[in-house]
């Protein structure tokens, strides 16, 4: 017996849903930047004194990478869950890492980084101004990119003491 035809979870984020197992080649694609992401962010963490808070918000943004893979090719069900819980995972962890380790200062790059991905997202769902669905490129894959840029830019690079340190055999 068939029932309904299976409707693709991610029909709002801007490219068109193609048949097949990946309904959103492009946007699927850019999600993997969320994995790069996190890879650089394990080795920025690495310099840290305190690298648990930051790995713990690589792994996040990796779980992110990985469910919005799901999300956008796929589309189904079980993608979106864990999308979903990796974007809570990053929003439970980053303030957790920037309360345990913070950073001197906060990167200004990923800041601006942050602030051009809320704009892309709220600006390339289905219907909006960079939406794009049949361009080679949607916004909502660039978004992907922004994101997970600011998010890699965020993990400071080294402690305080070590830069001072630093300082001090010039």
């Amino acid at each position: 017996m068939t029932g309904p035809p299976r409707v693709h979870v991610a029909v709002d984020d801007g490219e068109r849903i193609r048949p097949g197992r990946i309904g959103q080649p492009a946007n699927t694609t850019s999600s993997l930047a969320f994995v790069v992401a996190a890879l650089a962010m394990v080795r920025r963490a690495r310099r840290r004194d305190r690298a648990w808070p930051w790995t713990a918000v690589a792994g996040a943004t990796a779980l992110v990478g990985v469910g919005s893979v799901g999300f956008h090719g796929p589309g189904n069900r079980p993608g979106k869950a864990v999308h979903d819980l990796g974007v809570a995972a990053v929003a439970l962890t980053l303030p957790l890492a920037l309360a345990v380790d913070p950073p001197d200062r906060f990167p200004r790059a990923a800041a601006g980084l942050g602030a051009a991905a809320v704009l892309l997202h709220t600006q390339s769902r289905t219907g909006r101004h960079l939406a794009g669905t049949d361009a080679p490129v949607p916004g909502h894959s660039v978004f992907h990119v922004v994101a997970a840029a600011a998010l890699a830019f965020v993990v400071p690079g080294h402690d305080s003491g070590e830069r001072a340190s630093i300082r001090s055999c010039r």
